[in-house]
């Protein structure tokens, strides 16, 4: 079994990577996907800091969320690693796709991401998905019977309120278990946005409450608990919603032991200090807790 969390790579993504490369905790079979969006330093550090502990990582040769692929001139390209074997070139299956992209040098793994059935269709009938090593595809029925070769399921479980509602909606919730329907539909692997979701924005947008997420496991099911501010009238008073949050994942975490990670652990510390260290930390935190979940689930139940 492999587990293939995707991530665009906005800046906390990247260096929530970063930070779970360096503590080198991940087993070999899950395997972090990135899809570049900016064209910024952390993107070639993360990529440095997997291959340089010989850790399998994906990045996506032709993200198609944002307009970093069609800089032609890049301040901090990632492919100065593309010799180390631990780094895997994913592609994304589009019109423009040139086939001999999808072919791996000696020694290396490609990944082809089809999200489109038709395109998938096409594809196999030019005889293209039988050279990547890892295709990635949508959970469909049609796409099952379509196929000839081994997959893995993609799926997006984030959950993203409409305007008219918040996450205390839904404060506890299930989140995953693509492993078992993994076995028992017959992938290779699953793989899924993690707790950030498939949807990208380019230059975020407000909210009106502070939601912190973590998962956690209830026996072989993965939830999810959403920590929200009481205040939730306007978008102002980041800095307070952010303690009336923290404040209950303080209170939640002691009562779940198993969900004690490093960086759970520095979230609800947050509340001991009354520090509030800015949104895009308690993204990385999150993302950090998630992998650091997974990778224990892992090496517990799908030992390499």
């Amino acid at each position: 079994m492999i587990y293939f969390p995707y991530f665009c790579g906005r800046q906390y993504d990247l260096l929530a990577l970063k930070n779970i490369a360096q503590q080198q905790i991940l087993p070999p079979n899950i395997i972090p996907i990135i899809e570049p969006v900016r064209d910024i330093r952390a993107l070639p550090q993360t990529v440095a800091a997997f291959v340089d502990h010989d850790q399998p990582v994906v990045v996506i040769a032709n993200p198609t969320v944002s307009d970093y692929a069609l800089t032609q001139q890049k301040l901090y390209d990632w492919r100065s690693a593309a010799d180390n074997p631990a780094l895997i070139v994913g592609h994304i299956l589009t019109p423009t796709l040139i086939p001999t992209s999808l072919q791996p040098a000696t020694g290396h793994q490609t990944l082809l991401v089809g999200r489109q059935a038709d395109e998938l269709a096409a594809a196999q009938h030019a005889g293209w998905l039988a050279e990547p090593t890892y295709l990635l595809v949508p959970p469909e029925a049609r796409i099952r019977r379509l196929m000839t070769r081994p997959t893995v399921s993609l799926f997006d479980h984030a959950w993203l309120p409409e305007h008219d509602r918040s996450y205390a909606d839904i404060a506890d919730g299930f989140f995953s278990d693509d492993w078992s329907l993994a076995e028992s539909d017959g992938y290779q692997g699953f793989s899924d946005y993690t707790i950030g979701g498939a949807h990208y924005s380019e230059h975020g947008y407000p909210a009106r409450a502070v939601t912190l997420h973590l998962t956690y496991f209830k026996g072989d099911q993965l939830r999810i608990h959403r920590f929200v501010s009481d205040d939730r009238e306007d978008f102002r008073h980041p800095k307070e919603k952010f303690f009336q949050a923290v404040a209950k994942l303080a209170d939640w975490l002691p009562q779940h032991p198993a969900s004690q990670t490093p960086a759970a652990l520095a979230l609800a510390d947050y509340h001991q200090q009354q520090h509030f260290p800015g949104l895009g930390v308690v993204k990385r935190l999150s993302l950090e807790h998630h992998l650091q979940i997974m990778a224990g689930y892992f090496k517990q139940h799908y030992p390499v």
